[in-house]
């Protein structure tokens, strides 16, 4: 859960989230893409595709060093999400998952893919499990006299479709906020950036960019519809510790 701060400290960290180099594009020498017209990513559950089988191949970095380090350390690798198996239980799709973006988190890079869930409910909202409570909220799907009242919590939502440019979702506390802070934010779609990635299925050309900012850190990734999320970064503020994903392959698995 997400603890909440002041307005005051938010605009503090705000100003610091200015300095800190967009993913991928500081000294990349890319063109910004030509924006694309109005459009949403639409609310069907094949937006995101989670059959089992299907996994998303990244080229990753992870910097790590102290504050203002003019050499930080870092490690290049290539990074798997997958997903093994999808459990229905009344509205809710869950995906059992390895190698979600955010087991890298302040890692330096050398984390290995945990277990955890994804967790669709009425096709719309998608909520993370990570693996410290992964074997329990597991354990209570597979109890059929388990009513899963409370399965899931709104500070574990990362994803609410469809997305529009200002959408927010997050914990009642974060919506409250009016500084943008603690809560997903939707960017403006543009155009998606996917280089040579293979196996992107044609009519994926949109992607969504979402942001979580707090104090200490912040979030950002890409999402496609059809294709899921094809780039992540997360950043600490402070210190360097950060890490970046880019998407390299993709494959659907069966339905």
């Amino acid at each position: 859960m997400r603890t909440n701060i002041s307005d005051r400290d938010g605009l503090v960290a705000w100003a610091g989230l200015l300095l800190i180099p967009l993913l991928f594009v500081a000294g990349s020498g890319r063109a910004v893409p030509r924006r694309p017209g109005p459009q949403a990513a639409g609310g069907s559950a094949a937006a995101f595709p989670l059959q089992p089988g299907t996994y998303w191949i990244y080229e990753a970095v992870a910097r790590w060093g102290p504050a203002n380090s003019s050499s930080p350390q870092e490690k290049l690798f290539h990074w798997k999400m997958a997903v093994h198996q999808v459990i229905h239980r009344g509205d809710l799709l869950v995906a059992v998952v390895t190698g979600f973006p955010r087991d890298l988190d302040r890692s330096h890079g050398d984390a290995r893919p945990a277990r955890s869930l994804i967790i669709e409910a009425g096709g719309s909202k998608f909520y993370w499990i990570p693996p410290a409570s992964f074997a329990e909220t597991l354990a209570r799907l597979k109890n059929p006299k388990d009513s899963l009242g409370g399965l899931t919590d709104a500070d574990e939502i990362f994803l609410d479709l469809p997305l529009t440019d200002g959408k927010k979702f997050c914990g009642p506390t974060g919506m409250v906020r009016t500084d943008g802070f603690y809560c997903w934010v939707v960017g403006e779609p543009e155009v998606a950036q996917l280089g040579e990635a293979k196996g992107i299925p044609a009519g994926a050309t949109t992607a969504y960019p979402v942001h979580f900012l707090t104090v200490d850190d912040s979030t950002s990734f890409d999402f496609v519809p059809g294709v899921g999320i094809t780039r992540y970064s997360f950043q600490t503020h402070g210190t360097i510790n950060d890490t970046e994903l880019r998407l390299l392959e993709f494959h659907a698995g069966s339905r």
